[in-house]
């Protein structure tokens, strides 16, 4: 069984993105494949990433999306403002069951990778008590250069095997784009993987290869 989180170094970087193109390369490869986002904020109605993701992996959206608030903040500003809390142990029970009927897992963070998802509790800790390596999703443009380090760094320190860093979003406007995955390499020791902004969901099937190569499929 592989499971592993995909985390990013802010929000709105494209974890969902990618999480798609994920999903969607490996049904074309016939592998079974489950989606969990612990918690989703931001929700008013249905979750907006766990229904994208469940029209792709055909799972039901409770399964996938156990946890939500409507407020558009971090899950533990969600318990602190709405005043629902959640179980841990409930959400690794779940994520165990989903590991014995997936073949492959993919857990998404919400935000970067240390958002906290209760008091004193982020996803580098949630991936560590999972035992998930993690796949960093990263913007191309100005500003990436110390979200990734940082982001990266953390990671390490706190045991984690970073699977790779894939950088969202390449349009060819911003100079810095030219030399931001050369210096986040060096300063990492790990290859950006270099994704283009595109005006649909699906990535070009060499790209949705080079996510499948990041995970080891």
């Amino acid at each position: 069984m592989r499971a592993f989180l995909i985390t990013g170094t802010d929000t709105g970087v494209g974890k969902t993105f990618i999480a798609y193109n994920l999903a969607y390369a490996l049904k074309e490869k016939g592998i079974k494949v489950g989606y969990l986002k612990p918690v989703e904020t931001d929700v008013r109605d249905l979750p907006a990433d766990g229904s994208l993701l469940c029209s792709i992996t055909g799972q039901e959206i409770k399964e996938a999306v156990p946890i939500t608030y409507s407020l558009p903040l971090s899950p533990y500003a969600g318990i602190l403002e709405e005043g629902k809390d959640f179980s841990l142990q409930e959400l690794y029970a779940q994520m165990r069951r989903m590991q014995e009927r997936y073949t492959v897992l993919m857990v998404e963070g919400a935000g970067g990778i240390a958002v906290p998802i209760k008091r004193d509790y982020d996803y580098t800790k949630l991936a560590k008590d999972w035992n998930l390596p993690v796949l960093i999703v990263a913007r191309a443009g100005l500003g990436t250069i110390n979200h990734t380090f940082l982001s990266v760094f953390y990671a390490k320190s706190m045991g984690l095997r970073v699977l790779g860093i894939v950088m969202n979003g390449f349009e060819g406007r911003d100079v810095s784009e030219k030399t931001n995955p050369r210096i986040v390499e060096e300063l990492t020791g790990i290859k950006p993987l270099e994704v283009p902004r595109i005006s649909g969901l699906l990535l070009p099937p060499d790209i949705r290869n080079a996510l499948l190569n990041l995970i080891g499929l």
